[in-house]
């Protein structure tokens, strides 16, 4: 079942949309994702992890980057020993 509603933009996520194959479908994932992200803090904090707006400013920052070569191998080492 769906659901109709009208709703305002500002330009930059209407023209965004307006390149999707299907804007509809693109809203749901996006809300979807919301939806989820709230659900991860409620699951993270019943296991003792408190998330902040600091926190999660300081992962935004850090995920922003690119990972170094590095940093990718010391990660696949640590899969690898882990297997």
């Amino acid at each position: 079942m769906t659901a109709k509603r009208s709703v305002s933009l500002p330009d930059d996520i209407a023209e965004y949309l307006d390149q999707q194959g299907n804007f509809s479908a693109a809203i749901a994932d996006a809300v979807r994702f919301q939806m989820a992200a709230g659900h991860l803090e409620d699951v993270l904090r019943r296991v003792g992890i408190e998330v902040t707006d600091e926190g999660k400013s300081r992962w935004r920052s850090r995920l922003s980057r690119p990972i170094s070569a590095e940093a990718l191998a010391e990660g696949r080492r640590i899969l690898d020993e882990a297997a």
